[in-house]
């Protein structure tokens, strides 16, 4: 393992506080509102300033929780541990050679190891995201619970022909919570709206990822 405890707890609250900061100090939930309905003449801010907050609010939760989803799923790569992929096991011929149970023992014991330096990192990330975001309890289990229905719904999603990840694919459920939040009335619009400001949001996430662990700290 590449890193020490210290340095993971460090680096997960890092992550949580420069989320944060992307979304808020650069105001791209705001951004995104303000751009949507400046170009398709919709309601904004001065027109209703009440239901603008409340948008704004519900948007960037949603927001907050596609970079989180982001952020998991790059985790086991940028910590450089393996861990199971559910359906990547296939059946395979069996080996002969003295060394196929060793490898297999090798691999246990890197699994037994990954998974406790994920779990810290998750644990200080949402401890972290927690504390700054005021939560209690009930807000707590809330978004525990809503990140857990987007993974699985994330899941259920096609993947996109390779070759083609500049293209936002308008789909999946943070383009449908935030098109139906946005613009009900324009789906398809609100749409390929909420599609492009995602892939925005993956890159933030991306790059507080390559931050984070772009160089060796000290204990």
């Amino acid at each position: 393992m590449p890193y020490r405890p210290r340095e993971l707890v460090m680096r997960a609250r890092e992550a949580a506080a420069l989320l944060l900061a992307a979304l808020d100090r650069d105001e791209m939930v705001a951004r995104f509102l303000d751009v949507y309905a400046a170009e398709h003449r919709r309601p904004g801010r001065a027109d209703h300033p009440a239901f603008y907050r409340e948008q704004l609010a519900t948007v960037r939760r949603e927001a907050i929780l596609a970079m989180v989803l982001r952020i998991e799923a790059a985790l086991p790569a940028r910590l450089k541990v393996s861990v199971i992929v559910r359906g990547a096991n296939r059946p395979r011929k069996a080996r002969k050679g003295k060394g196929r149970g060793k490898s297999k023992a090798a691999k246990q014991t890197a699994l037994e190891l990954a998974i406790p330096f994920l779990d810290l990192f998750r644990e200080e990330f949402f401890v972290a995201l927690g504390q700054s975001l005021d939560w209690n309890r009930e807000d707590a289990e809330r978004f525990w619970r809503d990140l857990e229905l987007c993974e699985q719904l994330t899941e259920r999603q096609p993947r996109r022909p390779a070759g083609r990840a500049s293209r936002p694919a308008a789909s999946g459920p943070f383009v449908d919570r935030v098109a139906m939040l946005l613009d009900p009335s324009l789906m398809e619009q609100a749409r390929r709206a909420a599609g492009k400001f995602q892939v925005e949001l993956d890159t933030a996430a991306d790059r507080i990822l390559r931050r984070i662990f772009s160089r060796r700290r000290a204990d």
